[in-house]
């Protein structure tokens, strides 16, 4: 492997670990057993509470393409990290019904950002001929991710005492992901002041 590929490999890893974030939407569904024992919710109220989470990706797909466009692709991840990391401080600095289901909006919001966002930036770190395997990879992560956010429950739940520990494990691995790709430099796509794309323009395509 010569140093273009390990250059390649440091710029691609970064990338690949914010599908690991990625997957963390799909904890919602233990959650929600969690929070309806917590407040004794009955079943349509608790039924309700995984909408907070995806309802976001019909409401801000297209708006969120818009503004990535102007401000680039890695600014988007990032901001889709910090809104994640929000979200998941909130109902454990104040665990209430309020604070959890702002928690479930605010990561579906983050997660909608991301994922507008990071299949492109994966563009501007590969070849064009390892596109698709690169993409196959983050899936692969983000399979890994939903697969272990219910063992990270149970470890918070049993090993920690309270299953709300997820909230800041969660964050952390977040924030670990933000820092590490705001330390690796990646190739900047062009950004457009005047996005030529536009809502009328997407439902067109």
């Amino acid at each position: 492997m010569n140093k273009n590929d390990n250059r390649s490999v440091s710029k691609l890893l970064p990338v690949l670990f914010g599908f690991f974030v990625m997957g963390f939407c799909d904890v919602v569904g233990i959650s929600t057993s969690y929070v309806q024992k917590d407040f004794a919710l009955n079943e349509t109220l608790a039924g309700f509470i995984p909408s907070m989470v995806f309802i976001w990706f019909l409401l801000l797909s297209i708006p969120a393409a818009l503004v990535m466009n102007r401000i680039g692709r890695k600014k988007m991840v990032q901001a889709s990290n910090l809104v994640t990391v929000a979200g998941m401080l909130i109902p454990f600095i104040d665990y209430n019904l309020v604070t959890c289901m702002a928690a479930f909006a605010l990561l579906g919001i983050g997660n909608t950002l991301l994922q507008v966002s990071l299949n492109p930036l994966l563009t501007n770190v590969v070849r064009p001929e390892t596109l698709t395997s690169s993409l196959t990879a983050g899936q692969v992560v983000k399979a890994v991710s939903s697969f272990c956010g219910p063992f990270i429950a149970a470890f918070a739940a049993g090993e920690l005492g309270d299953w709300q520990y997820l909230f800041p494990i969660f964050a952390a691995i977040t924030l670990l992901s933000s820092l590490w790709l705001m330390m690796t430099s990646i190739p900047k796509e062009e950004v457009s002041l005047q996005s030529g794309s536009s809502v009328g323009a997407t439902f067109s395509l």
